[in-house]
């Protein structure tokens, strides 16, 4: 082949990459979308199912001075927690506790999920609960492991430790 021939098929060979670089980071957005869909959906027949449930331990969520601020009721795959005072969404329980840590471990799981070593309705996600601006009470669905479930609770504390103390 002449070198006009072969550079001719190299620039159809780059523009057909291109385009499948283009397919596939539609496709990938597609399937982010529809996880999250399948969480939504998957999420609200497992808490109808759940609301029935004894809990299998009770911990209290204590500072370093002793006083309680949250009771975490611990399930067989979700964690209840009942703050003892309205925790405000506007500071740092949102933008560090909710925003960053557990969207790292709900970011890991789906990850996992996407490879297929999770099935979808296993990956961590959470609701709050509460008035305006405020949250009450936070379920945390899929925790997994005692592991995961033990460093959730003391990032929570420390959080909370935060929050309430200034």
């Amino acid at each position: 082949m002449e070198v006009q021939k072969l550079l001719e098929l190299r620039k159809i060979l780059e523009e057909k990459i291109a385009k499948l670089q283009q397919e596939l980071s539609l496709y990938t957005a597609m399937l982010e979308v529809l996880d999250k869909a399948i969480g939504e959906k998957s999420f609200t027949t497992a808490a109808a199912a759940q609301q029935t449930a004894k809990p299998e331990a009770v911990e209290e969520v204590r500072g370093r001075g002793g006083e309680v601020y949250a009771t975490a009721e611990v399930y067989n795959n979700y964690l209840y927690i009942k703050f003892k005072e309205p925790v405000k969404l506007d500071g740092l329980f949102k933008r560090f506790f909710l925003d960053k840590f557990l969207q790292k471990y709900r970011d890991e799981d789906m990850r996992e999920a996407r490879q297929g070593a999770l099935k979808q309705e296993e990956v961590l996600r959470y609701e709050v609960e509460g008035g305006e601006g405020e949250a009450v009470a936070l379920k945390i669905y899929n925790y997994r492991t005692e592991e995961r479930k033990r460093e959730i609770l003391r990032v929570l504390r420390w959080t909370l430790e935060k929050v309430y103390s200034g």
